[in-house]
């Protein structure tokens, strides 16, 4: 069983945390890190919309305005996405992975995939964290 957490407070409403993320995997996305590969929503942030995250395929899950974006795959049941929780100062941010590994990424998440994701998700909360002051000063 996997279950990975990242989680950040980012100084904005969840209506403009939601906002930022619609443009995830679409044309000049501000927020996946450009250097760690491709992922793309070729159809946009829609529940069945199709995901490119090399070299994995997969689908959008779950889209709940405000609250919940979240990504079903093969190479692990439970899928993985972000939820959206109201605090004092923001938005509490949180990337979940929860499932178990299956096939190939069973034997690869441990060694070499973790250490990618973790690197890529706290890049871009980094980028969602910029991206949301930047919205609330202009």
């Amino acid at each position: 069983m996997v279950y990975n957490v990242h989680e950040r407070v980012v100084p904005a409403s969840p209506e403009q945390v939601w906002e930022l993320l619609m443009n995830i995997g679409g044309p000049g996305d501000p927020l996946w890190p450009q250097e760690k590969g491709r992922f793309r929503l070729p159809e946009g942030v829609r529940p069945g919309a199709p995901v490119e995250h090399d070299p994995m395929r997969y689908r959008v899950g779950a889209v709940e305005p405000c609250r919940r974006l979240w990504f079903d795959t093969k190479e692990m049941t439970g899928g993985h996405g972000f939820t959206l929780h109201p605090v004092e100062g923001g938005t509490l941010v949180r990337h979940e992975i929860k499932g178990r590994t299956t096939g190939l990424f069973r034997l690869l998440w441990p060694v070499l995939i973790r250490r990618q994701h973790d690197a890529v998700l706290e890049r871009l909360l980094d980028n969602l964290e910029r991206e949301a002051r930047r919205v609330g000063a202009g």
